[in-house]
């Protein structure tokens, strides 16, 4: 993936989703991304969601991209990799798997990465 990787550590508390959508704000503005904003906060904000449901470990939030491409790294210190369910409180990554490219779970120091990758939709006279 181009561009650079910023990172965010997000705390452990009832603000922590809301610090993660404006950490995301920011970083697509600065990363001059032309895709949907909003698509990445709700990804963003699902996937630290579950990562504070889950474990008692600060998510760590990654975005790497440019203007066209985006890859959305969270990592906590659960080692269970999410999966796809249609269960009560279980359609976040429903959600994620239909915003998104790719996603995908690896293990990583103990816990795991979830990751997704987005792009932007071509504008009009790129193709």
């Amino acid at each position: 993936m181009s561009g650079p990787v910023v990172e965010f550590s997000a705390p452990i508390d009832r603000g922590a989703a809301g610090l993660a959508r404006d950490f995301v704000r920011k970083t697509l503005a600065d990363l001059g991304y032309a895709g949907d904003h909003s698509d990445v906060v709700l990804v963003v904000s699902e996937l630290v969601s579950n990562a504070l449901r889950h474990t008692t470990t600060i998510p760590v939030i990654r975005l790497a991209g440019d203007v066209h491409r985006l890859r959305i790294e969270v990592a906590d210190g659960s080692p269970v990799l999410p999966r796809l369910s249609a269960t009560v409180g279980g359609w976040g990554m429903q959600l994620i798997s239909r915003l998104t490219n790719a996603w995908g779970a690896v293990p990583d120091r103990g816990g795991k990465v979830v990751w997704c990758e987005m792009s932007a939709e071509a504008l009009p006279g790129t193709l």
